[in-house]
């Protein structure tokens, strides 16, 4: 759930933090006292389009931080999972920075990440329902969704084999269509194909070789130069005189005066050693030496064959690759092509079979499917019909009707439709036909209440969904928020006292002026100022009085009495 709110220099609003609790938290406040703000910066700090007119005057950027607490059984967001994020003391913070000159930051639990990765986080965790998806309720193509949604778990595992299936199906119909290309094409492929492999298989190239090759060559240019100094370095280790005494004769020598020494000398002795090594090592190198010195002969014939080896490797990797191993993979390559181009009638017969294969199990799967929703459609219409009741919309009439759809896809055979009647008798229509705001607001927590009993997003935010609402329905509405804040947490904009009187949390968002500006604040009110705060809801911007102060008293009793009966709701 949401703990804290952190705002900075956000349009007018200077410097702002909102701490929230569980259950039902209301928001309420004067008009033009920075309600909507609040709302903003909620929506753009969960991924929501920003200007970069919402940095405020002056700052050059603003910022904008929301907490959330995993705890209890709160979901870490796969995003989250698998972008290796880890989450500090059950918290994990979303925040994001606008800069005046448009670019965003955005980051998860400390870590820059993109904004898809950001908003799919902010997804899985606040579930935020303002005007504008109280108004996607009359889309009908977003029916399907809460329908499914509200389908459970095992519905929602169904529809999830039922993409991938449909996903195999169009790809290998995709695959299909390749290898029924023009038979031309085709042949003009594999004979491209055969003429490479064969090319590259004439040089019969190894792995390694160029290396081994160009080593070979700068041996064989230097080969007077090698044997010269292997000869000169062998002479003055082991040989002739006209180098003097050579350098293993003279250590020889020290090593017997060192053997002697030792005799009377514990310290002479234990050089002695040391020198025999040495000795070993010189007489060793020597060997080298002259073995270099024999094999270093200029090969004037070898040197051709290995400059023409170069050559050929440079002509084919000009061709197939900036490397000798990217040659020899090209070729791997091309072979593995070429087998399915030559083994193309078997693949296709193959790829046909697959894709009935992939279509029979798309049938049955697809059959499930729409028996799942044909069953929650059954409890919705009840569960609808019984909360719309309950919210002073009895005469209302709820369907979901199924329009036929063309498979396989990724959706199903169907496609749901919510229609509804004004009043007995009348013929069902969409929504959009018949519905007025407070009936789409009405009928949207009606879901929403249903929704909670198998959504596992941890906040709901409601902006306004009292509007148009009056009357005896404004107080089912303020038990369906409470009730539903037994599952959620709920963070509900209103300006209905009879909804602020169920909160468990009410926070105030007023103005105040200190030093000569003015900044919006946000209060966590007590009791007291719960029933001032009411109180001056019910004047509607006119003096509190009295009697404004004992009604909000009663509408608190009425509330706390309407406890026990939403709870079981």
């Amino acid at each position: 759930m949401i703990e804290r709110l952190v705002v900075k220099n956000f349009a007018l609003i200077d410097d702002l933090e909102v701490e929230f609790g569980s259950g039902l938290n209301v928001l309420t406040g004067e008009t033009g006292t920075g309600k909507s703000l609040v709302i903003d910066a909620l929506e753009v700090v969960l991924g929501r389009r920003a200007s970069p007119d919402y940095v405020r005057a002056g700052a050059g950027r603003a910022y904008l931080e929301l907490v959330c607490g995993l705890q209890g059984a709160a979901p870490v967001p796969p995003e989250v999972k698998n972008a290796g994020i880890e989450t500090e003391d059950g918290l994990l913070i979303l925040s994001r920075e606008l800069f005046g000159n448009g670019r965003n930051l955005y980051r998860v639990g400390g870590r820059t990440v993109p904004l898809a990765i950001y908003r799919e986080t902010g997804r899985h965790l606040v579930d935020f329902h303002g005007q504008g998806e109280q108004q996607s309720l009359l889309r009908e193509s977003r029916h399907g969704e809460l329908l499914d949604r509200i389908g459970g778990q095992e519905l929602r595992s169904a529809l999830g084999r039922l993409e991938i299936l449909f996903r195999d199906w169009t790809s290998t119909r995709r695959l299909l269509e390749q290898y029924r290309q023009d038979a031309m094409e085709r042949a003009r492929r594999l004979d491209v194909l055969g003429l490479q492999i064969q090319e590259i298989d004439r040089a019969g190239l190894e792995f390694g070789e160029e290396e081994s090759l160009r080593e070979e060559r700068n041996f064989l240019v230097n080969a007077e130069q090698i044997a010269r100094l292997a000869d000169e370095s062998y002479q003055v280790l082991y040989g002739a005189e006209d180098f003097g005494p050579a350098a293993v004769v003279q250590i020889g020598r020290a090593l017997e005066n060192l053997r002697a020494l030792g005799r009377v000398c514990q310290e002479a002795r234990e050089t002695v050693p040391v020198l025999e090594s040495v000795l070993t090592q010189v007489q060793e190198t020597a060997r080298d030496l002259l073995a270099l010195r024999e094999r270093a002969r200029f090969d004037p014939e070898r040197l051709d064959l290995v400059e023409a080896r170069l050559a050929l490797i440079e002509g084919l990797k000009r061709k197939y690759g900036t490397t000798l191993d990217e040659v020899l993979r090209y070729r791997e390559q091309a072979a593995v092509e070429r087998e399915h181009l030559l083994g193309s009638e078997g693949e296709i017969a193959g790829l046909a079979e697959r894709i009935t294969a992939l279509g029979g199990e798309w049938e049955a799967v697809a059959d499930e499917v729409s028996a799942g929703r044909r069953r929650t459609a059954a409890a919705l219409e009840t569960g609808v019909t019984l909360e719309l009741r309950e919210l002073e919309l009895g005469e209302l009439e709820f369907r979901v009707e199924f329009q036929p759809l063309e498979g396989p896809n990724g959706r199903g055979r169907e496609q749901a439709v919510f229609l509804f009647s004004p009043n007995p008798g009348e013929p069902l229509r969409p929504l959009a036909r018949i519905a007025s705001g407070g009936e789409l607001s009405r009928t949207m927590l009606a879901l929403k209440k249903l929704l909670a009993e198998v959504d596992e997003t941890p906040t709901l935010i409601f902006d306004e969904v009292d509007a148009g609402v009056g009357g005896r329905a404004i107080q089912a509405v303020a038990e369906k928020l409470w009730a539903v804040g037994r599952k959620h947490q709920v963070v509900c904009v209103t300006h209905a006292p009879q909804i602020a009187g169920h909160a468990d949390r009410h926070l105030q968002i007023a103005k105040e002026t200190f030093g000569g500006k003015t900044r919006t604040v946000v209060r966590n009110l007590d009791e007291e100022g719960r029933l001032e705060e009411m109180a001056r809801m019910l004047a509607g911007g006119r003096e509190i009085t009295d009697p404004a102060r004992k009604h909000a008293f009663e509408m608190r009793k009425l509330a706390a009495a309407s406890f026990g009966r939403s709870a079981n709701n």
